[in-house]
């Protein structure tokens, strides 16, 4: 899909560029700016998809994550006792 759109736009400005006609030289113009806009776009969405990490952890990432947080042989912190008036 991603090379179609590229082709497309090359195509679309290669059309703009030939004609002589204004109303095929917008249509080229408009179509080459889109296709290429598209093809842009799927591009960056590839790279970040490729260079993101999985959105869930595991159990064993989670566990690690909270013994960082905490202290060895520090109590689990409480909140404080509510008071009623």
């Amino acid at each position: 899909m991603i090379w179609g759109l590229a082709l497309v736009s090359l195509a679309a400005f290669l059309l703009a560029f030939a004609s002589h006609s204004p109303g095929w030289m917008g249509l080229g113009i408009f179509i080459g700016f889109m296709c290429g806009i598209g093809a842009a776009l799927v591009f960056i969405e590839r790279h970040v998809r490729a260079s993101s990490r999985p959105e869930h952890m595991t159990e064993r990432e989670v566990e690690a994550l909270r013994n960082t947080m905490r202290k060895p042989g520090e109590p689990p912190r409480q909140l404080p006792p509510t008071q009623s008036d």
